[in-house]
């Protein structure tokens, strides 16, 4: 005779199993949540920063083409300048080789008339005093080797030479003057055509540096991908080991 089993016999298993499930799946959810929740977290800061630089970025761009801008009319300017200095420089070098010619003629002429006055006899001295300063032919006669001069005439010879003198010795010191404004300007030419170089040198470099900026730039928009990766990696990771945990 079969002997009927009694309720409290029964298994319980399939109970505590559907209950252990419900806890497990509960947890996973919630472990997923979490995960998500501080995923998305770090991404929204990351997001945030990300915007932040770039605004900084789009500033610093605008104001790196606003000095560009005033750079090139900077340089638009100077240009115009260094042209019309250099046509103004030749017409100066033009003007100053036509008066070393005529500088040259005249002084060819005076040599030629101090050699012809060496051999004037005293009529033609005479002569010459009375055409040179337009004075009345009896202010200045000859007679056998001399020559005989009124006192106005004596007197405008002495101004003469005294003039004479006094041309010489400016002349003198204005060569003297010319001479040190030429060393002058020859040094500002060589002070422009030092700092041209120190200009193109420091274009150079702040071009060097920009490329520099740039490639750190893109190393460390790498560098922070790879660490965004690897965080949304080990929060998988960590999360499945979790769930695995739970479940044994």
């Amino acid at each position: 005779m079969d002997t009927p089993v009694s309720q409290s016999n029964q298994p319980v298993v399939p109970a505590i199993v559907k209950r252990e499930l419900s806890w497990l799946s509960h947890h996973l959810i919630l472990v997923g949540v979490i995960i998500l929740v501080l995923f998305g977290g770090v991404y929204e800061v990351e997001n945030l920063m990300e915007k932040h630089d770039k605004a900084r970025e789009q500033a610093s761009a605008q104001a790196l083409q606003l000095v560009v801008a005033q750079v090139k009319t900077l340089e638009d300017h100077m240009a115009t300048n260094d042209a019309a200095s250099a046509q103004r420089e030749a017409q100066y070098n033009a003007t100053i080789q036509t008066l070393s010619v005529a500088i040259a003629a005249r002084d060819k002429a005076l040599q030629q008339q101090i050699q012809k006055n060496a051999t004037l006899t005293a009529q033609q001295a005479a002569a010459r005093l009375v055409e040179q300063y337009k004075v009345d032919v009896a202010s200045a006669q000859a007679e056998a080797d001399k020559v005989l001069i009124d006192l106005p005439l004596a007197r405008s010879i002495v101004t003469t030479f005294d003039q004479n003198v006094s041309c010489q010795a400016n002349l003198t010191d204005t060569k003297t003057q010319l001479t040190a404004e030429q060393g002058k300007n020859v040094d500002l030419k060589q002070q422009v055509s030092d700092r041209d170089g120190v200009i193109n040198g420091k274009n150079d470099e702040l071009s060097k540096q920009k490329k520099n900026y740039d490639d750190q730039i893109t190393v460390l928009k790498a560098d922070a991908r790879k660490k965004k990766l690897k965080w949304f990696t080990i929060g998988f990771i960590s999360g499945y080991i979790v769930g695995k945990t739970h479940i044994l």
